[in-house]
């Protein structure tokens, strides 16, 4: 009955190192991540904001 209550015990403190280093995991700062991100991003507005709209050009006949 003794080893039942320590092979719990066991369980329990694994489940709490398992759920800490998630959580550790989850809330470490990774720059490569960031950064890809970052460059997604300025590529992205990149993008839209050198897509220029050409507007159709009316042909002028000069009245001569």
């Amino acid at each position: 009955m003794n080893k039942l209550h320590s092979d719990i015990r066991l369980t329990d403190e694994l489940e709490r190192q398992l759920m800490q280093a998630a959580i550790e995991e989850q809330n470490r700062f990774r720059p490569g991540r960031a950064l890809k991100k970052l460059f997604t991003k300025l590529g992205g507005n990149v993008n839209k904001a050198t897509t220029v709209n050409v507007a159709p050009s009316r042909n002028v006949e000069s009245a001569a």
